[in-house]
């Protein structure tokens, strides 16, 4: 029965890609959990605590954005900007997350992200 249960556990970890193309800047994702303070680094969207951030490092876009409490869904938000995994409109969609900025007058600009891996010349 063990086994079953670890097969099964594979089966349903949802594990997004942490680099992304968002409209052609690079933008890394990184989700960690601090409900006990520990700031511990997740990679399953499965393991979210009540106290999950995501940090989202670019060169225009710098945020540290909460987990939010919407029923079925897998997101963050400031509700300034918004960053999620999963909708209720758009269901799951972990490798193409939704990244969103409300702007003052009330503006929604949406961002095409995609996930993104380096190749040789990228890297040098």
């Amino acid at each position: 029965m063990n086994l079953f249960s670890f097969l099964l556990s594979i089966v349903i970890t949802i594990t997004p890609p942490t680099s992304y193309k968002c409209d052609g800047d690079l933008l890394k994702a990184t989700i960690r959990n601090n409900l006990n303070g520990d700031f511990a680094q997740i990679t399953n969207l499965e393991e979210l605590d009540e106290g999950a951030i995501v940090v989202l490092d670019g060169e225009e876009i710098n945020l540290m954005l909460p987990v939010s409490f919407q029923a079925g869904e897998i997101s963050f938000t400031d509700k300034k900007w918004l960053w999620s995994y999963q909708d209720n409109e758009r269901g799951l969609h972990e490798t193409n997350p939704r990244l969103a900025h409300r702007l003052p007058n009330g503006e929604i600009v949406e961002y095409d992200c995609d996930p993104f891996v380096a190749d040789d010349n990228e890297l040098s």
